[in-house]
């Protein structure tokens, strides 16, 4: 068993990002069954907002990762130190991916996107048929998010209360001396 944990820096963008996931899809879902009006438009405005600062956490991820000391890697199975990191590159791609595509049809639909009020008009033509199919994509890579995030989410689990091994523990809050 490890009991060597992430840095704080690691823990608190990983679960910023988790939260932001989390809460971004389920607005999404959301917003799909609401009647047409003031309040669904609020809500694609929070849902774009929280995709966009995903965006940009993903920069200070991405660069805190490329420079910070990686841990020891735990050790288990090869197939299962594979499936863990092909999950991450999955997670990694999928978290640079949605919010973009999302960003896209907004854009190509000639929408002004904001960033909690803060405007983003379209650099893009009108595109009513390429809106449409990036739309649906983005729809489909949120589900894939999800599936991918479950998966992530099962495993830590699992390696916590069968393995025993350390993994989640890497990854929790610190919590405070008794």
């Amino acid at each position: 068993m490890t009991d060597t944990r992430y840095d704080t820096l690691t823990r608190s963008l990983h679960w910023l990002i988790a939260l932001l996931v989390v809460a971004s899809y389920g607005i999404g879902l959301f917003r799909e069954v609401m009647p047409k009006g003031d309040a669904r438009t609020a809500m694609l405005a929070l849902h774009m907002s929280l995709g966009l600062s995903l965006l940009l956490l993903m920069v200070p991820r991405l660069l805190n990762r490329m420079v910070a000391t990686p841990l020891p890697p735990v050790p288990m199975a090869p197939p299962m130190a594979l499936a863990a990191k092909l999950t991450h590159i999955g997670l990694y791609l999928l978290l640079l991916l949605l919010p973009v595509v999302g960003l896209l049809a907004a854009w190509i639909k000639g929408r002004t996107v904001g960033l909690f009020g803060l405007p983003l008009p379209s650099p893009f033509a009108v595109n009513r048929d390429l809106a449409h199919t990036l739309e649906e994509a983005h729809e489909v890579l949120g589900h894939a998010m999800m599936a991918l995030a479950g998966l992530h989410a099962a495993a830590a689990i699992y390696h916590h209360k069968v393995l025993k091994d350390g993994v989640l523990a890497r990854m929790l809050p610190s919590r405070p001396a008794a």
